[in-house]
């Protein structure tokens, strides 16, 4: 199996968007996170929090299941892979609410062209 690296954030990912308190959990992330794992994949927090707020992001976690290869950080076999510890984490994939997904690219793209009259 050829194992890939999953970013997952917190905030709106993991748990409805409620920062600096905990949101509610939305079970259905938290359970990819947890069948990815697994099946051998990694996963890394990639988050905003910090100090107290991640502890308790990272104590929440826990208590549902779900234990990272990673927090906020590159894993090992990459800073190797790398000769340094960039400060973009690196993932295969990230899952986070913020993504623009390519579908959403490609219809502002269309947009654009639209608008500058290439359509």
């Amino acid at each position: 199996m050829d194992k890939k690296i999953y970013a997952f954030d917190f905030d709106g990912t993991l748990v409805r968007n409620c920062f600096p308190n905990i949101g509610t959990p939305i079970s259905s992330v938290i359970n990819l996170a947890i069948n990815l794992k697994e099946k051998g994949h990694y996963i890394i927090l990639n988050t905003m929090r910090e100090g107290r707020y991640l502890d308790e992001a990272l104590i929440f976690c826990k208590k549902m299941g779900l234990e990272f290869d990673a927090v906020n950080d590159n894993l090992p076999h990459m800073k190797k892979f790398y000769k340094n510890n960039p400060r973009k984490i690196f993932a295969n994939y990230y899952i986070d609410d913020h993504n623009l997904f390519i579908e959403e690219i490609n219809r502002l793209l269309l947009l654009d062209d639209f608008e500058k009259g290439d359509v």
